[in-house]
């Protein structure tokens, strides 16, 4: 149990995760039983949001499918989301960009564990249209999780750089894209909690962002939780406000995810 519940928040609460699928380039804390044996998990999430900037006013739909597989020590999970986004009374379809990741536990000490985790995004999603950065970003981090009967708590921090030449940039990413906007290089960090309340509920908070390295904005969100998780299978909802960096004015996330 513990194990799977480390391997849910490195794989949900903790990246700073395309649209709710990137983790906000988030990842999302649920209790998954432990696996000796390779395990796979498929799931979905759906998302919508509102967001206003000085340039841009609108809001975005979205649905992610996730697969995911466990083993022992090691993770990794691919998702790709897919949006409806109005921007200025304009409506765009398209995919935002992909995410892979992988990560491992390096140490368990007894409620405690920590690792590594390495997320690479994909440039499917269009720039143009404000679904997708552009180009392709890598974001290693180090994590840590700890679960005390009911309670549990996470934390990660990360670099995350764009595979461009950073003096040749001619943008300012600024909130962009707009569906989930990154800096060309930034410093991300989350912090989370959560308790159960009885009847496999858990209830939780969190907040995460990222600090830009030289040119950017300062993103700041945080959110509220309530999971719902067996043996096979979770749900959960998040409730979401950005707090700074105008990543969005309030978003709702709801996901489910099936284990094999």
């Amino acid at each position: 149990m513990k194990r799977w519940l480390a391997a849910g928040a490195v794989t949900g609460w903790l990246i700073v995760p395309a649209g709710a699928a990137r983790a906000d380039h988030d990842m999302a804390m649920s209790g998954h039983q432990h696996a000796d044996a390779p395990a796979v998990s498929i799931g979905v999430a759906v998302q919508a949001a509102e967001f206003e900037t000085m340039s841009y006013v609108g809001s975005y739909q979205s649905i992610a499918p996730t697969v995911a597989w466990m083993h022992g020590w090691f993770g990794a999970n691919a998702t790709l989301g897919l949006y409806h986004l109005d921007e200025n009374g304009r409506g765009t379809y398209g995919m935002g960009d992909a995410m892979l990741g992988a990560h491992a536990a390096v140490i368990r000490r007894g409620e405690a564990e920590a690792g590594v985790a390495l997320h690479v995004m994909l440039p499917t999603g269009s720039e143009v249209d404000n679904l997708g950065m552009g180009h392709v970003m890598v974001m290693p981090a180090l994590w840590g999780a700890w679960q005390g009967g009911r309670l549990g708590a996470s934390a990660s921090a990360g670099y995350a750089r764009a595979l461009t030449s950073l003096d040749g940039a001619h943008h300012d990413h600024g909130p962009t894209p707009l569906v989930d906007p990154m800096n060309l290089q930034e410093l991300t960090w989350s912090v989370a909690a959560d308790v159960e309340v009885g009847h496999h509920v858990r209830l939780g908070g969190r907040a995460q962002g990222g600090v830009p390295i030289g040119d950017g904005r300062t993103r700041v969100i945080s959110g509220g939780r309530v999971a719902w998780g067996m043996a096979r299978v979770s749900t959960a909802f998040e409730l979401q406000v950005g707090l700074a960096g105008d990543p969005f004015t309030v978003r709702g996330v709801l996901e489910t995810a099936l284990r094999f």
